[in-house]
């Protein structure tokens, strides 16, 4: 039995989370990620930009060549950006359009993650409390106070630990990142879990957030 464990003390984006999976890769799987790069966005209208419909990813992603079982993780992780946008802006989820998190960058890392957790043959994916900072940040939106309005959906839509880092004057819990973790139907644990090391990897990101460390994920026999 093997568990992935997210240390979130320093946030989590997709990103992050999806660097971070490729770390704990052997080289006989990184083949499962070989088609993340290859994701088809021209036969889906306007993905790539900023108005990417719920349909145009689903799309991308039924198409791609990734594993079905990564597929089906990866189309779990929009389900769950689809209904906190849709929240947000009170509308439907068929008629969600995405933004930041419809973006090429945005799309191949999630897909990445779901299919690097499927490499891995997790049985169960745990995450430490989940921090973010305080302020303002500017998006395609305009200037939306910190955690962003979507986090703060899915924040109601989950059994997740949260805390606030009030020095933190930034966004260090996306959306996409915080998706990845309630798709995967990641459960909270308090420490870390017992259970022999594997393998860990950190990666840190491009923000400057003023925090020391970065963001780890631990794959565990147990």
């Amino acid at each position: 039995m093997k568990t992935i464990y997210f240390d979130c003390s320093n946030g989590i984006s997709g990103g992050m989370a999806y660097e971070a999976l490729k770390g704990l890769l052997l080289k006989h799987e990184e083949n499962a990620v070989a088609d993340v790069g290859k994701l088809d966005f021209h036969g889906s209208g306007s993905c790539g930009h900023f108005h990417a419909s719920y349909s145009d990813i689903k799309n991308i992603i039924n198409n791609s060549g990734i594993s079905k079982r990564a597929k089906e993780k990866a189309l779990a992780i929009y389900s769950v950006i689809a209904e906190a946008e849709a929240q947000v802006h009170g509308t439907t989820v068929a008629e969600v359009h995405f933004h930041e998190v419809g973006r090429i960058e945005a799309v191949r890392n999630i897909v990445g993650a779901a299919a690097c957790v499927d490499a891995l043959s997790a049985d169960k994916i745990l995450c430490s409390e989940i921090c973010d900072g305080k302020g303002f940040i500017e998006c395609s939106h305009g200037v939306i106070p910190v955690p962003v309005p979507a986090v703060m959906a899915m924040r109601g839509m989950c059994d997740l630990k949260f805390t606030v880092d009030e020095s933190v004057k930034t966004e260090i819990v996306t959306p996409s990142g915080l998706a990845i973790l309630i798709g995967l139907g990641a459960l909270y644990s308090r420490e870390t879990p017992e259970g022999g090391t594997l393998r860990k990897a950190v990666v840190f990101g491009d923000r400057d957030t003023g925090k020391s460390g970065g963001f780890s994920a631990y794959l565990l026999d147990r």
